[in-house]
């Protein structure tokens, strides 16, 4: 009878502790689930990169170039003969020099590009990631070694935009993108086709040499 009043007791002790462990599970998760900054939801949707105030889900090229010629940047060489236009950065964005902006053949924005130059700083990679973290969160993923070598960082925003920074090696200038990606692909594209067809050109105009 002992035995049976044991054995009872054993069981029951176990199904509580089963239901109390259970029980703590789902409340964490769900601490865990309340914990997590909000922030880190809106960071990923589209439409959040602007280029001086313009968005760059697909914005085209005359209104870019009246949003920088408005911030103060002096143009290098910039217009519709060329796929991109280049920018000297007069203190816009701290340690940039340059800004150069990319469109497909139609004129719409592919790609933004902040050129921030250095000789042997392995830091400053670090320090422009932070600069872009603070606005957008962190990013979706960094590969390399601050130290030594190539660094890339990459934020996402929904499937057709997203930040890229890039840092080579041995140089450690470094390069900040902001992408419209399907834009982007075009652009890379007619750019490859464009430069195909000059080399056809310049074979077809020496055949008659040999």
């Amino acid at each position: 009878m002992k035995t049976y009043k044991l054995f009872f007791i054993l069981t029951a002790l176990v199904i509580f502790l089963s239901f109390s462990l259970s029980a703590c599970s789902k409340n964490t998760n769900s601490n865990k689930s309340s914990n997590q900054p909000k922030s880190s939801i809106k960071s990923k949707t589209s439409g959040r990169l602007k280029l001086f105030g313009v968005s760059l889900l697909n914005p085209n090229r005359k209104t870019l170039e009246n949003a920088i010629k408005k911030a103060g940047l002096t143009p290098i060489k910039a217009g519709p003969n060329y796929f991109c236009d280049s920018y000297r950065v007069n203190g816009q964005l701290s340690g940039a020099s340059k800004l150069y902006v990319c469109y497909t053949q139609n004129n719409r924005f592919a790609n933004a590009q902040y050129v921030f130059p250095t000789f042997m700083n392995t830091e400053l990679v670090k320090r422009v990631i932070t600069m872009v973290s603070d606005k957008y969160g962190k990013p979706d993923s960094v590969n390399g070694n601050y130290n030594l070598g190539d660094v890339t960082a990459y934020w996402h925003f929904g499937s057709n935009e997203e930040i890229k920074i890039f840092r080579g090696w041995p140089s450690t200038s470094v390069y900040l993108n902001l992408r419209n990606i399907p834009n982007y692909r075009k652009f890379l594209y007619e750019l490859h086709k464009q430069k195909e067809d000059k080399i056809a050109k310049k074979v077809k105009s020496q055949s008659g040499a040999f």
